[in-house]
């Protein structure tokens, strides 16, 4: 499992945050921490996916996409 980052940036762009430096900002994370949560390396955990989906009010599914098909 993975946030969706290109949900993400399209949410971004409907709350006209341009940067991920921003974003980071408006959640009160470091710029670092973003990128980690959103890098296809790093399972997001629980309340990561969760303080992303408040603040954008969206459904923690949506942000989501799953991994499985690139496990096999």
């Amino acid at each position: 499992m993975n946030i969706d980052k290109f949900k993400i940036k399209e949410l971004m762009a409907k709350k006209q945050i341009k940067t991920q430096s921003e974003l980071a900002e408006l959640l009160g994370m470091s710029k670092n921490q973003l990128s980690n949560i959103l890098s296809d390396d790093f399972d997001p955990i629980k309340s990561n996916v969760r303080k992303l989906s408040d603040f954008f009010e969206v459904s923690p599914l949506s942000i989501i996409k799953d991994t499985k098909e690139n496990i096999e």
